[in-house]
């Protein structure tokens, strides 16, 4: 019987663990920690919003005003592009497992919002694999009391 993967993730960490059977024994494989996390938006930021020049052509324009110059809003916040970024690394690592053929399920609990970004990340061979997700943020658990939860939400 091919083992299961269990990812227990939100923005800030994640733990992965593994068992043999329904039943077994979770086994800590990997622990991610991603600490920008933590970090405000503003901290994150490396450099100040993009610029452009306006060209007006001859006629007034509301650039023009301001000496030809806007400033302009990236489309992606900071805060989401380090989520995504860190949901990359856990799902390259769920992905070689699978290219490795290191298991033969997988069960994935994240907060909302990782979850998702994880979900969109996930190539065809390794979402063929997910036999349960929920948007659960169980990484505060472990022990007992995480097997406890994580056999509560299989449950249901």
């Amino acid at each position: 019987m091919k083992k299961t993967w269990i990812l227990v993730a939100n923005a800030f960490q994640a733990q992965l663990y593994e068992r043999e059977g329904p039943k077994g024994e979770l086994q800590s494989l990997e622990s991610f920690v991603h600490p920008e996390a933590r970090l405000k938006s503003g901290d994150l930021e490396d450099d100040q919003l993009g610029r452009t020049m306006s060209q007006s052509g001859g006629r007034a324009s509301p650039a023009s005003y301001t000496g030809g110059r806007t400033a302009y809003a990236p489309h992606t916040e900071t805060k989401e592009k380090e989520q995504e970024r860190f949901a990359r690394q856990i799902v390259d690592h769920l992905q070689q497992g699978v290219h490795g053929n290191r298991y033969g399920s997988l069960i994935v609990f994240a907060s909302h919002q990782m979850l998702g970004a994880i979900r969109d990340l996930l190539d065809a061979p390794t979402s063929k694999l997910v036999r349960h997700s929920a948007a659960i943020d169980l990484t505060s658990f472990s022990g007992r009391e995480l097997e406890a939860r994580i056999a509560q939400q299989l449950e249901s």
